[in-house]
């Protein structure tokens, strides 16, 4: 992704507008209140950057914040916003359409920031520093609901930032701010398409303003539609070689060989498309996975042939007949949707503005979910109607009076559903001034999110197939029906031939399939007031002041079918569910400058904030931040913060009813792996996670290179009480460990098999994370270089280095800085080093953007010891290019350009990078959370200003 991102360290902006500045300095601390308005309105309105809510000229905010101006957004033509703010090295894991996945999920074509890989639920996603209705139960923000056309800035404020904005914020905020005061139309159509010819990208932005009553009012109307199409499957790309995780054959304790392998070719060793037999069952019940007829698989015609096993880990089987049930996986999930954005507002006397504001998005993505698959688990008799009669025979001979069956169901393609999500906000409010620069506002919001999920097709009800493939020769009729209808001839069962591919038949299917849905409807309440000014001054300048309240209801019902309350199918099983809390905050904060214009101390400022919440669940908490700024002169400056951060929990966390699912494990008990129920669901009793974090910066802008600009900026971040659910095989092996509340979530039958796993989120974890964000950045005009056009020069450089990122379980702490693969969670890879390096020539007709980004290497797993552990334990560094050239056409009005560009401009392939947990047979062996796996892309478009 192209990034000519624009960070502040937070100068006041006298002569330049917020994009202007953005372009011209590093990443820094919070950029303070800034002059919007270019020089000929030396008076206009300060503007706030995200990290501080103090209104005040010339103030510098502790809090580090990159700012993305419209300007470098529009230079870089991302097919998306979130496409564009993801490409920010301190994002690591966010989700997006393009993560590659299987996964039927709430969040699957959803685009969830994750700032310091901390997850997406500690990232607070504001709109005009407002709070939107979360797209999720657990509390997440689809960017891709947000308004986009009228962006003028994005602030990314990259530590902790809850005693300014409240829960959510303990990983930082990313904030849209939106161009309130646009007059004119504009508007931007853009399309693209992968060098492959796939994951086809359009947008079309319209947006207009106006001032009415004698410029007393304004109005602002701004919409935009994109349509997104879905990738092909992975197989289409060249990287793809089944690459997983698998035990070695080789290994024996002692013999120098690794216990696990990077192996390419891997596949289920359980189950191929036509069939394959894992077990026989003999007449007096002796159970046998060797012998006659096991190892037998079914061609597509249902003709039965040796199977070549390879060699066997768990589930998964290499060097053999194995088929990899991760070839259905789509590079992209096709995405399709627009908002609407308005806004109104009037003076209604000099001093007091009233405003309204609504919008409206609505976004439609398909889920390509698993294709349906039983691993050796189908119950096949001697008698079945449409047994081979070789393998009747070899039953017969060898008295075995049923075998196991396991199968893929490629023929029947993935299980398509749909996440769908419609939503409404509604805002009213009043802002105005008094006395000597005091400043106050006061509104109300409600938001309302509508969200389907689920309605996968191919989806079969788990007792209906059962039925269906126990098919045998009716005495009575000579015809081929359900076991079951022999004694209820009324149970609607059409029997279904499960040997080889394609014999299915659209009665058997009809009968075999069923409908998994929820519906869910989230809605948030919220009246909030503050107050701004400067009561007094010290003998170092004014003192600034901000305080104010707010409350806030979150509420959500979910409603489900008949049938996924039984937990009758494959994919879905929802549950109704539904429930409630509110909030009552109360936050002051405060700048008290220290010292000024001494030697050595320019400027030292003092920054400190509290805010008191009040929850109607959980009780109250207390999060606050100390700061410090120090300009040593005007060239340097050193800032640092403390502060306590606070998450509470979710909608999900507290009330969800929880939902079924199918998930293979491996059991150290039985020391095999198979598939078992998983039930996640609320808790009530969760308190809020506490932070603490600390950030200390320097910014350099020397006078002895102009244009040079240069920001350091350490981060730590520790959560305590961190609200935790654990995955399946998390569970099954802190159990094993000694673990006895992990073991009270696991059910077993006689046969001390797992029938079911209980999914409960805690305050059980601890998680943390270290490092150091660094920018650099130069700019400099070309008119004495380049006299014809002239333009400018931009350089920089955007990275972060992760030192630590911790997450401790039951006493157990993991290390994943450094990691690039995940486990089972996409926030378990973090690379050590991410940075991104652009120049951008900038003139009167032409602009050309070329970028840089950088993975750093890594490895699959921090725990494992190359050749020890593992044969190849090593991901390479990845660099990949991107270009963008904008030809402007004056004629056409102010902004006016054709614009063109590419993305991994070199075409370069994801490194070998597999998911290795319980679902690494889903894994497609790179990690799309990280990577590029689409590979050369291209768009173009076009732009104008009036």
């Amino acid at each position: 992704m192209i990034l000519a991102c624009g960070a502040t360290p937070a100068f006041a902006q006298d002569q330049a507008t917020p994009a202007k500045q953005a372009e011209a300095e590093p990443q820094g601390a919070a950029r303070a209140p800034q002059a919007a308005a270019p020089a000929e309105t030396p008076n206009a309105a300060d503007i706030v950057v995200t990290g501080s809510r103090i209104v005040r000229s010339g103030y510098t905010a502790p809090t580090p914040t990159t700012v993305i101006g419209a300007e470098q957004i529009q230079s870089a033509a991302p097919a998306s916003l979130a496409d564009y703010v993801n490409e920010l090295p301190a994002l690591v894991g966010s989700t997006t359409p393009r993560v590659a996945t299987t996964g039927a999920s709430a969040t699957v074509g959803a685009n969830l920031y994750n700032l310091r890989a901390l997850g997406a639920n500690r990232t607070l996603v504001l709109l005009d520093g407002h709070r939107v209705a979360p797209s999720t139960l657990t509390g997440n923000i689809d960017a891709g609901l947000l308004p986009q056309a009228l962006v003028e800035r994005v602030d990314v404020v990259t530590g902790g930032a809850s005693a300014a904005w409240g829960s959510d914020a303990v990983a930082g905020v990313v904030n849209y701010v939106l161009n309130k005061n646009f007059t004119g139309v504009m508007g931007n159509i853009q399309s693209g398409i992968s060098g492959q010819g796939d994951v086809r990208t359009f947008k079309a932005e319209l947006s207009a303003g106006a001032k009415f009553a004698d410029g007393r009012g304004h109005i602002l109307v701004s919409g935009e539609y994109h349509d997104d199409a879905a990738g092909d499957a992975v197989t289409s790309r060249d990287w793809f070689k089944s690459y997983k995780v698998v035990n070695n054959p080789a290994f024996v304790a002692g013999n120098g060989q690794p216990r696990m392998l990077l192996q390419s070719g891997v596949g289920l060793g359980v189950a191929t498309d036509g069939g394959l037999i894992t077990s026989t069952t003999t007449a007096g019940g002796v159970t046998a996975s060797s012998g006659a007829l096991v190892n037998t698989q079914f061609n597509g015609s249902g003709t039965p042939g040796p199977f070549r096993p390879g060699y066997k880990s768990g589930v998964l089987s290499f060097g053999g007949d194995a088929q990899d049930v991760s070839q259905i996986i789509r590079l992209a999930s096709p995405v399709k949707g627009g908002t609407i954005y308005a806004r109104a507002s009037y003076d209604l006397t000099d001093t007091i503005t009233a405003y309204g504001e609504f919008g409206y998005a609505n976004v439609k993505s398909k889920i390509f979910a698993r294709v349906y698959e039983r691993d050796g688990n189908i119950a096949i008799k001697a008698d079945n109607a449409y047994l081979d009669s070789s393998i009747k025979a070899t039953m017969a001979a060898n008295n075995l009076a049923s075998f196991t069956l396991g199968k893929i169901f490629l023929d029947w393609g993935p299980s398509v559903g749909r996440n769908d999500r419609e939503q409404f906000r509604y805002v009213g409010g009043l802002e105005g001034k008094f006395g000597a620069g005091w400043t106050w506002d006061i509104y109300g919001q409600h938001g309302e999110t509508k969200f389907l999920n689920g309605d996968y097709s191919n989806n079969p009800i788990t007792a209906n197939f059962n039925n269906a493939v126990d098919a045998v020769v009716n005495p009575a009729t000579n015809q081929i029906v359900c076991r079951s209808t022999l004694t209820n001839p009324t149970n609607g069962c059409v029997p279904y031939n499960v040997f080889g591919t394609s014999k299915s038949t659209p009665a058997a299917l009809a009968y075999i399939y069923g409908t998994s849905l929820q519906n869910i409807t989230i809605k948030q309440d919220v009246v909030s007031g503050s107050l701004h000014g400067e009561p007094f001054s010290s003998w170092a300048g004014p003192v600034s002041i901000a305080l104010g309240g707010e409350w806030r209801r979150e509420s959500y019902a979910a409603t489900t079918t008949a049938l996924d309350q039984t937990n009758a199918f494959f994919l879905g099983n929802f549950r109704p569910s539904n429930g409630n809390y509110n909030v009552k905050e109360g936050f002051f904060e405060t700048v008290v400058p220290l010292l000024k214009d001494q030697p050595f101390f320019h400027a030292v400022d003092f920054n400190g904030a509290i805010r008191y919440t009040d929850y109607s669940l959980s009780g109250s908490v207390v999060s606050w931040k100390l700061g410090l700024t120090w300009d040593v002169d005007d060239q340097l400056r050193f800032r640092g913060t403390r502060s306590r951060d606070i998450r509470a929990p979710n909608l999900a966390e507290l009330f969800q009813a929880g939902n079924n699912l199918n998930q293979t494990i491996s059991d150290p008990v039985l020391n095999k792996s198979y598939s078992v129920q998983q039930y996640a669901a609320g808790n009530p009793n969760l308190v809020p996670e506490k932070a603490d974090t600390t950030a200390l910066g320097v910014v350099y802008r020397p006078h002895w290179f102009p244009g040079f600009a240069a920001s350091v900026d350490y981060f730590n971040i520790k959560i305590d009480r961190a609200i935790y659910s654990n995955t399946a095989q998390a569970v099954i092996n802190l159990c094993q460990g000694g673990n006895q509340q992990q073991c009270s979530f696991i059910t077993r039958n006689a046969a001390n098999q797992i029938t079911f796993i209980q999914l409960l989120p805690l305050n059980i974890g601890g998680e943390g994370t270290k490092g150091v964000d660094f920018e650099a950045s130069y700019r400099r005009s070309l008119s004495d270089i380049v006299r014809n056009w002239g333009g400018s020069l931009n350089l920089r450089m955007v990275g972060t280095y992760v030192a630590h990122r911790t997450v401790t379980i039951g006493g157990v702490t993991t290390e994943y800085a450094g990691q690039n693969a995940n486990f089972d969670q996409n926030s378990q890879a973090v690379p050590s080093w991410r940075w991104l390096a652009s120049a951008t020539y900038d003139s009167n007709h032409v602009t050309a953007t070329l970028t840089e980004r950088f993975i750093g290497a890594g490895k699959i797993n921090n725990a494992w010891v190359q050749g020890v552990d593992i044969d190849n334990n090593h991901v390479p560094a990845v660099f990949y290019t991107d270009l963008t050239l904008g030809f402007k056409i004056p004629e056409f009005g102010k902004g006016a350009q054709v614009y063109f560009a590419v993305q991994n401009l070199f075409d370069r392939d994801p490194p070998v990078a597999p998911i290795y947990g319980a679902t690494g047979f889903l894994s497609t062996g790179t990690n799309a959370y990280l990577y590029d796996v689409i590979g050369r892309q291209f768009r173009a478009g076009v732009r104008f200003k009036l």
